[in-house]
C-alpha cells in the first residue's frame, strides 16, 4: 500500500518466492502507472496460485538473499543470479 493507501497488484510467474518478490518490483519500476517505487523497506505480498499461499517479505530481505550468502546447487546459484538480473543489481559473485 502506498502513502495514498492504494494497493498495486501485479502478476508474475516464478520458481522461487523471491523471483516473485523481484519480478513484481521489475514490473512496477517498468509501469507508468505507479507513482511511488519500491524501496527497501516497503513489504511485498505474494500469493501463490492456483491454491492461495501468501507470504510477505520486505524487499530488503530480497535484495540481500540475492547478493550475499552461501550458494548450496547450481540451481540457487541460477535462482540468485535471476533475482539479481531482475532487480537490475550488480552481478556480484555468489560463494
Amino acid at each position: 500500500m502506498d502513502s495514498g493507501n492504494v494497493e498495486h497488484v501485479v502478476e508474475v510467474t516464478a520458481d522461487s518466492l523471491f523471483e516473485a518478490a523481484a519480478a513484481a518490483v521489475k514490473a512496477f519500476r517498468e509501469g507508468a502507472l505507479v507513482d511511488e517505487l519500491p524501496v527497501p523497506g516497503t513489504e511485498l505480498r505474494i500469493t501463490v496460485l492456483p491454491l492461495p499461499v501468501e507470504h510477505r517479505v520486505r524487499l530488503q530481505r530480497v535484495e540481500q538473499w540475492a547478493q550475499t550468502g552461501t550458494v548450496k546447487s547450481p540451481v540457487e546459484k541460477l535462482r540468485r543470479e535471476r533475482v539479481r538480473g531482475l532487480l537490475g543489481l550488480k552481478d556480484e559473485s555468489v560463494n
